[in-house]
């Protein structure tokens, strides 16, 4: 006659379950601050610019003050690595996460080159505009000569950041970069500055088939925080003997670098 072992689940103590309930508590409320917050300062911006006119420095400031608050809100742990340049340039950096932003704003203060329809967003819309970021739909020709010109105007007062895989990668390494922002910048007389993010955990990678909602439900608020490291590389100007495509090589080789010698996480 045989015997049938039976399979007992054994739970875990009650303190492990009570400290894993606080933990999920305390980081919905995070985010919530973190959202709700951002309509706030929102709404007091607004509010002054009825005394004091509102201008995209300005604008930037402040957001770049309340992306430092936020990003202790989310619990990212920002460590920069490098200088910042003494004047307007255009940052070109690796592409994550949605978490990019608001961490490069923080870090950087500069505004985005970014897809057109980010227009339309709720709250994120509105802060696009107030800080005048360059949107464009990439598909169509005659839009990327528009944001070509607007992002020359931009650079003559603050910099701008550009994410030139054009998407978030969670490869590695960055895909190659396109030659067409580097064309713009041969033009002027602006210097390209790499920047590259590397986080402490993939599960900050927004690459799944995942809704932005599904990722910060499963993974932003399901992890303990995460470590963001950002690099901030040596200033690279185009050379006369050189075309778009060399420059974005170099760039991409820059941006790769700080992987390629520590490692794709922190």
């Amino acid at each position: 006659m045989s015997r049938l072992a039976t399979l007992r689940v054994k739970r875990a103590p009650a303190s492990t379950r009570l400290g894993a309930a606080i933990a999920r508590v305390k980081s919905y409320v995070s985010f919530a601050a973190f959202l709700g917050s951002a309509f706030v300062c929102l709404g007091l911006y607004r509010g002054v610019v009825w005394f004091r006119p509102s201008s995209p420095a300005r604008a930037l400031s402040a957001l770049a003050a309340w992306c430092r608050w936020g990003c202790r809100c989310l619990r990212l742990e920002v460590i920069v690595e490098g200088s910042l340049p003494a004047g307007p340039c255009l940052y070109i950096s690796n592409h994550r996460s949605y978490l990019d932003i608001p961490v490069l704003t923080a870090v950087l203060g500069g505004t985005f080159l970014s897809r057109a329809d980010v227009a339309a967003w709720p709250l994120i819309g509105t802060v696009a505009r107030l800080t005048q970021a360059v949107l464009v739909e990439r598909d169509d020709a005659h839009d990327r000569i528009r944001a070509a010109r607007a992002v020359m105007r931009r650079l003559r007062s603050g910099s701008v950041v550009v994410f030139p895989e054009g998407t978030t990668n969670g490869e590695r390494l960055p895909a190659p970069f396109a030659p067409g922002a580097f064309r713009l910048v041969q033009r002027l007389d602006v210097p390209l500055v790499p920047v590259t993010v590397r986080y402490s955990d993939r599960r900050a990678y927004w690459v799944e088939d995942l809704t932005l909602g599904q990722h910060v439900k499963t993974r932003l608020l399901a992890a303990d925080g995460f470590r963001v490291q950002i690099h901030i590389g040596a200033e690279v100007r185009s050379r006369d003997d050189q075309n778009a495509e060399e420059l974005a090589t170099a760039v991409h080789a820059a941006v790769c670098k700080p992987i390629e010698t520590y490692g794709e996480l922190v």
